[in-house]
């Protein structure tokens, strides 16, 4: 008897039904929500952190306790440029208020924050003092300054009185510093009166609002002539036509040219405030205020 045959062996191939388009199309969307609500859950978490730095600068910011300075303008690129070394002393923001000393002083009376005042004329300070309003011991006298005569035209430079009237019966317009509010105009309308100039000047008058608008009538061409203080005709960019062609001879003002600080005696900083003041008493503000034109007291 023959045996019986072997089993065919038939390897199994498994099936897998066609996926039709509709299906494929389902499942493609299923994967690309999916791969969305990944993404948009990253950018949540992005989102987030990113909130939570801010939050925390915010926070350290205001716990940073600030001083406000009211200066005079002419103090603008010295005070600026000292700024960052100022705030690394005292361990505080710096916030400056740059202004005519006559307009900050009013500001003050009228209640506004400021800790400290750094004027242009003593007077201001004086008026302050006498009201009770700056801290008692903590006025010093820091700078002084000159007063001088700018142009942007071709004017040769003034060599005497004589010249200076010539040149002032010719031009059309003079600007200074409204002396109500502004120091440098003050010392203008001094320096005009003591010399007998100022009738001859007085219907060709143009007054700013601060010693640096001065400046900038004469830059622009407003105004042919201006009188500012020495360390603001110093400060013009390179390329400005605006120089100085006359300088008022010190026994022309009734008082000599000093910037008074001061701490504000409303201040709830006195403490840095008065590091403020110890700060521009020190020798790296008083090399910055040699570089920018001021005597150094």
């Amino acid at each position: 008897m023959n045996p019986p045959p072997a089993p065919i062996m038939v390897p199994y191939v498994p099936t897998r039904k066609p996926i039709g388009t509709y299906q494929a199309g389902c499942i493609a969307a299923h994967r690309t929500r999916n791969g969305e609500r990944k993404k948009r859950g990253v950018m949540k978490k992005k989102s987030a952190f990113a909130a939570l730095l801010l939050s925390i600068a915010c926070s350290l910011c205001a716990q940073q306790p600030e001083l406000i300075v009211s200066a005079a303008a002419s103090l603008t690129d010295v005070l600026s440029a000292l700024k960052p070394r100022a705030e690394a002393f005292i361990g505080a923001r710096v916030l400056c208020n740059f202004g005519g000393s006559g307009a900050l002083r009013k500001q003050i009376e009228e209640g506004a924050p400021v800790d400290v005042f750094f004027s242009a004329a003593a007077e201001d300070m004086d008026r302050l003092e006498k009201g009770g309003m700056i801290a008692q011991g903590t006025r010093a006298d820091l700078l002084s300054n000159a007063l001088v005569l700018v142009t942007d035209t071709d004017i040769g430079t003034v060599g005497g009185l004589g010249a200076l009237r010539n040149l002032l019966e010719k031009t059309d317009l003079l600007a200074i510093g409204n002396p109500d509010s502004v120091p440098a105009g003050r010392y203008a309308v001094q320096a005009l009166t003591r010399l007998g100039l100022s009738r001859l000047v007085e219907k060709k008058l143009v007054f700013g609002g601060t010693v640096r608008e001065v400046l900038q009538y004469v830059e622009s061409g407003s105004a042919s002539l201006g009188i500012v203080f020495l360390t603001d005709a110093l400060s013009v960019k390179a390329g400005s036509r605006v120089r100085q062609i006359f300088t008022f001879p010190e026994n022309s003002l009734e008082e000599p040219i000093v910037y008074p600080i001061g701490v504000v005696s409303s201040s709830k900083n006195r403490e840095n405030a008065k590091k403020m003041i110890e700060f521009l008493q020190g020798a790296a503000a008083k090399e910055a205020f040699r570089k920018a034109g001021f005597v150094v007291k």
